[in-house]
């Protein structure tokens, strides 16, 4: 069931991204010669029209293999070298919209069905003998600001507790809440967890004692749809800050995860029900999409930036520079599996251990 529920996740994104490319490429009146789900040795395969169909043996990927495609001479106005810059951005680019756009279709059965999310920034639990509980703080309790710093979601209080504590440790921060009709200040010495590693870079982890409360949300039809578009908006958000944090260095390049980290844990989803399991594959769908338009060599964004590139010099890439990207692409990529794929079994090895 693990095993069904983990080839699932991969091959629905996968199929998405890649019928992206496949349906805008036929739009437009391109040839498409094979379209696979997988990599490597085909396992099955059988054709319709004009395209081949494969199912290959590594699942992790797939592809849509175009006419014209190699850049060279155009023999045919069916080719994907035929089409104007433009164009050929849209096919790009559609694998990736693809990804990020059905997420939010996957969000509306989770919210008829219900799902489990943290109710904003309301305090579910607070620790006895820790700072939180000796501050008065309550469940029930909304917060609003950590040192005057708003906050929309949990995510924003741990954060804003552990910046606030490492520019200033041992000191009070100010905590304002809302406790019914009333709206609170409250000071709070967090507490260093000296050997708890924080998941923000070069910052010590602190805590408070607190835990969000969390609540089953689900909506029926139509304000589900409305519903649906809130929560894409806000998981869209979440994903956003993820990927600035890290940029900006925020949070460690260790906190990633590859092929056997996502693995594991839609192991852990398919545990907590069908409704979780859906609002993963949307997580993972809106993932894929924002990462392969980073303007990364090999990824659809490095793509539109030759094509931007070509716009404005108005002539192609010589066969030569192409090759030389896309071995340079081909190279980075690898290393970034090889290091995701090292965080996730040294990520699970030290919790094997700890226990």
């Amino acid at each position: 069931m693990f095993i069904l529920g983990i080839l699932i996740v991969f091959g629905v994104v996968i199929l998405i991204h890649e019928y992206g490319h496949f349906w805008v490429a036929k739009k437009l009146g391109v040839k498409v010669e094979k379209f696979s789900f997988g990599f490597g040795p085909k396992l099955l395969s059988w054709r319709r029209k004009d395209t081949e169909y494969l199912i290959s043996l590594i699942p992790f990927g797939g592809y849509v293999k175009m006419a014209g495609e190699d850049m060279t001479e155009v023999k045919s106005p069916d080719e994907y070298a035929a089409l104007p810059p433009g164009k050929r951005a849209l096919i790009v680019a559609s694998g990736a919209l693809h990804n990020i756009l059905i997420a939010y279709f996957f969000l509306v059965p989770v919210l008829m069905l219900g799902i489990p999310r943290y109710d904003g920034t309301v305090i579910g639990s607070v620790q006895k003998g820790f700072p939180a509980e000796k501050a008065g703080l309550k469940a029930g309790d909304r917060v609003l600001t950590v040192n005057g710093i708003f906050c929309k979601e949990w995510f924003d209080v741990v954060k804003n507790i552990t910046e606030q504590a490492n520019i200033a440790p041992q000191q009070p921060i100010i905590i304002e809440l809302q406790r019914d009709s009333e709206v609170l200040k409250v000071a709070v010495v967090p507490r260093l967890m000296e050997k708890e590693k924080s998941m923000f870079k070069n910052k010590k982890r602190y805590i408070i004692g607190i835990g969000p409360k969390e609540i089953i949300v689900s909506y029926r039809f139509p304000q589900v749809f409305v519903e649906a578009g809130k929560e894409y908006v806000r998981l869209f958000r979440v994903i956003a800050i993820s990927f600035k944090l890290l940029f900006t260095k925020q949070v460690s390049f260790q906190e990633l995860s590859g092929p056997v980290g996502i693995s594991r844990m839609t192991i852990e989803i398919i545990k907590a029900g069908i409704a979780s399991f859906l609002y993963f594959i949307a997580f993972i769908n809106i993932n894929l999409g924002l990462v392969n338009l980073f303007p990364f060599f090999v990824l659809d964004g490095g793509h539109l930036v030759g094509l931007l590139g070509e716009r404005i010099l108005r002539r192609k890439p010589s066969k030569k520079l192409l090759e030389v990207g896309q071995l340079a692409g081909i190279t980075i990529l690898m290393i970034l599996i090889v290091l995701v794929t090292y965080n996730d079994i040294v990520r699970i090895l030290t919790e094997k251990i700890s226990k």
